[in-house]
Formats: C-alpha cells, sequence, structure tokens
C-alpha cells in the first residue's frame, strides 16, 4: 500500500478494513477470464454478490455464471473453455492449476440448467479423475477433448462427444459415450444411463463478425482500462518418443484369464500425441518375448503421458505376437476391456537407502477381460518404498471398484532384485487381497502385480495388476509420481 496512503488515512480502523481488503483480494485467485458475452448474462460470487458478466473480466472458484437469455464462453488457465448457451446455469465448484500437471490440478464444475460446450485443457489430460461436470442427475468424466452437454427439461442429463470418449454416471450405473455418439442418464436415478439417438439440442455458434460485441482480444482491459496480462499457460507435456531402451509393464485378457506382463530392454512405438502404437520386450518373469502391436481398427479409450510415463488402454485389434501364449493371436477387445499399459524409460540405478510414497499420477479404468456389460471401473491407490542395497521393496494400497459393486484391495508388497528397476508380486508369496464389498471375493481371490521404477532419480512408478475372483477377472495399469 503506498505510503501516502496512511499518512492521509487519520482513522486507524480504516487502515485495518484497507488492509483486509487488499489481503481478500490477493486470496481469490483467478482460475479463468471471460472470453466474450453476449445479452444478459449474469455472475453470482461465492460471497452471493451478483453482478453483470463482462468480457475480459477475471473468474474465481465459487463463481456461477447464469445466461440467461445470452451466450457466454469462458476460458480457463491450462486452457480448457466452456461456451455456455441461453439459460444455463454453471458453476466453478473447485479450479486448481498452478501452471503444471504434478497431480494437485483438477477442474470441477456444476451444470444445473441448460446447456453447453467443452473443450478440455491440460486439466484431466494424465489424471482423467480430475475432471468432471456434475449435474442434477449424473456426472459427466472425461476421457477425451471435447463435447456437449445439456440438462433437459425433466432434469436428465443427455451429452455428446464429439472427440475422445466421455463416461456418464447416474447412481443407477455408468456408461462410455464415444465420440459421434450420444448417452442419456434418466431423471429417474433407479434407470441407469444408456445410450440414445436423440443428441443434445444446442443452438448454433453465433455467426462470426455478425455481432456488435464480438470479442476481440484487444478488448480485454481491466476495469481502469489497462491491458491485462493473459493467463499463464504450461508448455505442452511432451510426448514420448519410438526408440528402444524403454521398460514397460502390460495388463490384458483373453475373455477368461488375466495376464500381468512386463520387461525391460523394450522397443516402443508412439504417435505423435505420444500414445503407445506397439511394444516389445523381453519379459522379467517367463523371459520369452513379448510383442504386442496395436492395430489400425482401434483406438486409445484412455492415455496419458507426463514425458515420463505414458500409459493407456487400447480397444480394438491388438496383435499380441510371440508373448500370446494363451491368448489368440490377435485379438479385439470391445469397449468394456482393453489392453492396458504403462511405459517409461527405466531408473538406471536404484537408490540403496532411504523411502519415499508415491501419489497416483493416472491410471487405466480397470476392466473385466470378458467385457460383459460391465463398464470400466475406477482405481486409487498410493505406494511406500523402500530402497535397500538389495533392492527396493514395494509397499501395495491399490483400490479397484467396479460398476456392478464388486470392489478389491490389493496390499501386501512387490520387490526388485538387485541392481533392477523392475518388481513384482503376487498372493502366492508377497501380496494380500481384500474385499472391500460384500459382493467381491465371495469363494477365493488372487492378484499380481508387475511394475517398473522411471526416471533418472526414481521418480515415477508403472505397474499393471491383475485380479482373479473365481468367476471373473480384472485388470489394469497405473502410473505414480514420488512425493
Amino acid at each position: 500500500m503506498p505510503e501516502s496512503l496512511f499518512r492521509r488515512s487519520a482513522h486507524p480502523c480504516l487502515l485495518l478494513a484497507l488492509v483486509a481488503v487488499a489481503f481478500a483480494n490477493q486470496a481469490v485467485a483467478t482460475v479463468g477470464r471471460v472470453d466474450f458475452v453476449i445479452g444478459d448474462v449474469t455472475a453470482v460470487s461465492a460471497s452471493g454478490q451478483r453482478h453483470a458478466l463482462s468480457r475480459g473480466e477475471e473468474l474465481s472458484n465459487g463463481d456461477t455464471i447464469i445466461t440467461n437469455n445470452g451466450r457466454a464462453q469462458i476460458r480457463f488457465a491450462d486452457g480448457a473453455y466452456v461456451s455456455l448457451q441461453p439459460d444455463t446455469e454453471f458453476g466453478i465448484k473447485d479450479y486448481r492449476y498452478e501452471g503444471e500437471t504434478d497431480g494437485s490440478e483438477r477442474g470441477f464444475f456444476s451444470l444445473l440448467r441448460g446447456g453447453l460446450r467443452a473443450v478440455t485443457g491440460l486439466v484431466g489430460r494424465i489424471n482423467r479423475s480430475a475432471y468432471r461436470i456434475s449435474t442434477p442427475t449424473a456426472t459427466v468424466g472425461i476421457r477425451g477433448t471435447g463435447g456437449l452437454i445439456q440438462v433437459l427439461s425433466d432434469g436428465s442429463t443427455l451429452i455428446n462427444g464429439s472427440s475422445g470418449i466421455w463416461t456418464l454416471t447416474s447412481p443407477a450405473g455408468s456408461i462410455v459415450v464415444p465420440a459421434g455418439t450420444s448417452g442419456i442418464a434418466p431423471a429417474d436415478p433407479t434407470i441407469p444411463p444408456h445410450e440414445t439417438d436423440e443428441g443434445p439440442s444446442l443452438p448454433p455458434p453465433p455467426p462470426v463478425g455478425g455481432l456488435n460485441n464480438e470479442f476481440r482480444q484487444g478488448e480485454q482491459v481491466n476495469p481502469n482500462g489497462t491491458p491485462y496480462p493473459p493467463l499463464v499457460t504450461a508448455p505442452p507435456v511432451p510426448a514420448l518418443q519410438s526408440a528402444s531402451g524403454y521398460a514397460a509393464a502390460v495388463a490384458y485378457g483373453d475373455g477368461v484369464s488375466g495376464f500381468v506382463s512386463s520387461g525391460s530392454r523394450a522397443t516402443a512405438n508412439f504417435d505423435a500425441a505420444g500414445r503407445l502404437t506397439r511394444v516389445n520386450f523381453v519379459d522379467r518373469t517367463s523371459s520369452a518375448a513379448s510383442d504386442f502391436s496395436l492395430q489400425p481398427d482401434g483406438s486409445h479409450a484412455e492415455s496419458g503421458t507426463d514425458g515420463i510415463l505414458a500409459w493407456g488402454r487400447w480397444t480394438g485389434g491388438v496383435n499380441l505376437g510371440s508373448g500370446c501364449g494363451t491368448p489368440p493371436c490377435p485379438v479385439t477387445y470391445g469397449p468394456n476391456q482393453g489392453l492396458h499399459y504403462v511405459v517409461g524409460l527405466p531408473t538406471p540405478t536404484l537408490p540403496t537407502s532411504g523411502s519415499a510414497s508415491y501419489a497416483l499420477l493416472g491410471a487405466t479404468n480397470p476392466t473385466y477381460v470378458d467385457g460383459a456389460g460391465t463398464a470400466p471401473g475406477t482405481f486409487s491407490g498410493k505406494l511406500d518404498v523402500t530402497f535397500l542395497a538389495t533392492g527396493a521393496t514395494v509397499g501395495m494400497n491399490l483400490n479397484v471398484s467396479m460398476p456392478d459393486g464388486k470392489g478389491y484391495a490389493i496390499g501386501g508388497t512387490a520387490s526388485t532384485g538387485t541392481g533392477s528397476s523392475l518388481f513384482s508380486g503376487s498372493t502366492s508369496n508377497s501380496l494380500t487381497i481384500a474385499a472391500t464389498s460384500d459382493v467381491a471375493c465371495t469363494r477365493s481371490c488372487s492378484a499380481s502385480v508387475q511394475g517398473f521404477f522411471a526416471g533418472a532419480s526414481a521418480q515415477r512408478v508403472g505397474l499393471g495388476y491383475s485380479i482373479s475372483d473365481f468367476e471373473s477377472t480384472v485388470v489394469g495399469a497405473a502410473a505414480f509420481k514420488k512425493q
């Protein structure tokens, strides 16, 4: 605060009030900015204050935008944006982005009525569960980059993914919505979401150049008329490059059984976005060559990368090559199945002392190997690692939840050998598995995990897992970051 202001302010209460206002303004972090406003649009702050929304305005957590008979487009700090249609109520519930995708980022929003077009940014690119939009009847999750969402007059939620794959979840179940298709969560909470031929009936965008208040970059100004600086965004996450010398863990199935394979000296091929297209490696446990080639008829149901690890789930054709073992070669995985993978540059030399905790960086949605009508589930967990001269011991705290009510917790440990960055464990030796629901492990359960340390100083861990529940088998893959 300028010194002259203190000299002019004779009353101490006034000074305290001014200081309090200054600190309050600093505490309200800017999360996004208004690209343009057309017509009657109102902003409501977390404290309940209302005002007409204007272009160039900065927005904060807790703000609600009500478009009335107007439109608005909001751009967030990670590059994402939403275009709000007329008669829409959109809330910024919890948005966090500090300029890098370090696991703390999130984008949680609400759509209480109306409709919007959404394009995602860096939030959710690595951890898909970090981005969601809640409506009165459902939660929309991200497995892609764009889509349309509408709350119908009866309260039901209708979505259409324009790219990637989105999820639609209600109290009665969950479905995946691939690009070009639509899904609906009915107003009746006992009826599960399902596919529909009906798509969101959002009005088209306004014609460019046909409006007097068309947004222009040069018109973004502060209330005093001075230009404000652009939002700071992080540079794009670097993609892994096709090369040899990788480590990999792959989890997959033959429709009945689940398999986990991991190894080093891997040759991996990636597309321009850093998504795996083929990996060939020597399996840790069998010493046999494992070759997985993703065929052009399929797609990545989900994927992520942070420049050290790349992970994803592939649906469609896969040539299992010389590493097929029991499964037929090739195989084709449906939308509720998949080849789960995590690939990265292995740590050349592990620490020989100390300990570290690893938080979840990203994961695939676990799937049943038979894909029998059950949508993919959810995964959470952390790792606690002890480094010794004889190798590393990886403490497991992994949780898998499936839409049919089955839930599992994998505990115990998996170990590397001396001088190796690869680890493995199973319930026949060092792992434990427990049911977290009444319908899981009713007769017997077993689990196996294989993985590796990645990065120059073991700052990442990638792993694949398989859970057998007598009549069904679940597989998945995950990536972790040292804390």
